[in-house]
């Protein structure tokens, strides 16, 4: 089982990605036996999360540069892959460290901005209204969905979540953070994380651990699968 702590750590107020899944981890037997975490462990995250950051900052920066250079006459085609690379750093964006509001608010006006481009560009042309119609729709629930950090994490192109470690994480968290994750798997992953987590629950039941919202998270995972 997970290692206790012999004293407490001390976490940022508004952690990354990667302190927060150390959090996750921390004295939680759906985990199984990840060791004895030390408060250096935490800094060596944390100092991980800023290097991500600053990662992110210069990928954003070249984005807003291209975006501000368009060519009046670029190709939709262009324009729709800076739109889902805009999309793709929100998802990042939303689960790093400290909270950049004020740049989640810069991307989303980027995509708006260019959603405009795009819709005055088809204007004449119903089709093509019709699938950006399409588009939008994508859009909008992706910016909603990555509001959660849980979303987010999942989505980090650093898989700051391995697949192994996707089961214990969804039976850790909150009904509609789970809710909104689940949206991001196809029913027959879905119906493979119930099995394995079905397992997982009765072999920690069976070690004298009480989850019962680990439970509670398997049936709502059941019913979003009935639901489909």
């Amino acid at each position: 089982m997970t290692t206790a702590i012999s004293h407490p750590l001390s976490f940022s107020k508004h952690p990354g990605p990667r302190e927060r899944h150390l959090q996750r981890k921390l004295n939680n037997p759906l985990f199984g036996d990840v060791g004895t975490f030390s408060q250096n462990a935490v800094h060596i995250a944390q100092q991980q999360d800023q290097l991500a950051m600053q990662r992110f900052l210069e990928r954003f920066r070249e984005l807003v540069q291209s975006a501000v250079t368009l060519d009046k006459n670029v190709e939709s085609e262009k324009i729709l892959l800076l739109k889902a690379q805009l999309e793709q750093q929100y998802a990042v964006c939303t689960g790093l460290t400290g909270r950049p509001t004020e740049i989640q608010d810069a991307i989303k006006k980027l995509i708006t901005a260019i959603s405009d481009t795009l819709r005055i560009a088809s204007k004449d042309d119903p089709h093509a209204l019709e699938k950006l119609q399409e588009y939008e729709e994508h859009t909008t629930l992706h910016l909603q969905l990555c509001d959660y950090t849980l979303v987010s994490d999942i989505l980090n192109p650093d898989r700051i979540i391995s697949e192994d470690e996707q089961i214990p994480t969804l039976l850790n968290e909150s009904a509609d953070a789970l809710q909104a994750a689940l949206a991001l798997f196809p029913p027959a992953r879905i119906a493979q994380m119930i099995e394995e987590g079905s397992v997982l629950l009765s072999s920690i039941e069976a070690q004298r651990h009480s989850l019962p919202l680990a439970w509670q998270n398997l049936a709502q995972m059941k019913h979003w699968l009935l639901g489909e």
